[in-house]
């Protein structure tokens, strides 16, 4: 047996997120990501020994990514150039990094069913408020946990709307628009409720 290849792991959590994404969580098997991956038969349950350890792989894969997305975005200087950034984190999720948000959204409705998988997600809602309140931060901007909360799920509504349909309805120019005035809103009753 060869050796654990962690680029290869990588790869077969990528597969799995794009069947996720293709297929829904009905589609997300071994046998499938092998293919998907163009890896031999076995070489999933070699890395994911079960199905839960392939979502929650996939779960990390995706957390490892949007935090890298993150990290990479640029110091924000003030109100309006910290809501720029998100409003871009928008438009990435919307376009180059569709699929994986369209998988999470799966793993999401999924984790209803799967506590394991529930308390994955849990902890990378965390994580992403976290990392709001830290790009605020770097914007000189103090933001409180119920106000990154509101702008996780801000987001993650938009995002959700516009992957499922509406962005086709609506266009993106006029999604990132909504985004936009809807960041505008909670950064001014931060602003207010100093």
């Amino acid at each position: 047996m060869p050796p654990f290849n962690e680029a290869r792991r990588d790869r077969l959590a990528d597969a799995a997120m794009a069947l996720l994404a293709r297929e829904g969580a009905r589609g997300l098997v071994h046998r499938a990501v092998d293919t998907e991956a163009g890896e031999p038969p076995g070489t999933t349950s070699r890395y994911f020994r079960t199905r839960e350890a392939l979502m929650r792989g996939v779960v990390e894969r995706a957390r490892q990514g949007h935090f890298a997305d993150l990290a990479r975005a640029p110091s924000a200087d003030g109100p309006g150039a910290v809501r720029d950034a998100l409003v871009g984190m928008v438009r990435t999720a919307l376009t180059t990094h569709r699929t994986r948000h369209l998988a999470m959204l799966e793993l999401f409705l999924e984790s209803n069913r799967r506590p394991d998988l529930r308390a994955a997600l849990t902890e990378t809602r965390e994580a992403q408020r976290q990392l709001i309140r830290d790009l605020h931060r770097r914007g000189g901007i103090a933001i409180n946990d119920h106000q990154a909360a509101m702008l996780v799920n801000l987001i993650t509504g938009i995002v959700f709307a516009a992957v499922t349909g509406t962005e086709d309805e609506f266009g993106l120019e006029s999604i990132l628009e909504q985004a936009r005035d809807a960041i505008d809103r909670v950064v001014r009753s931060r602003r207010r409720s100093r």
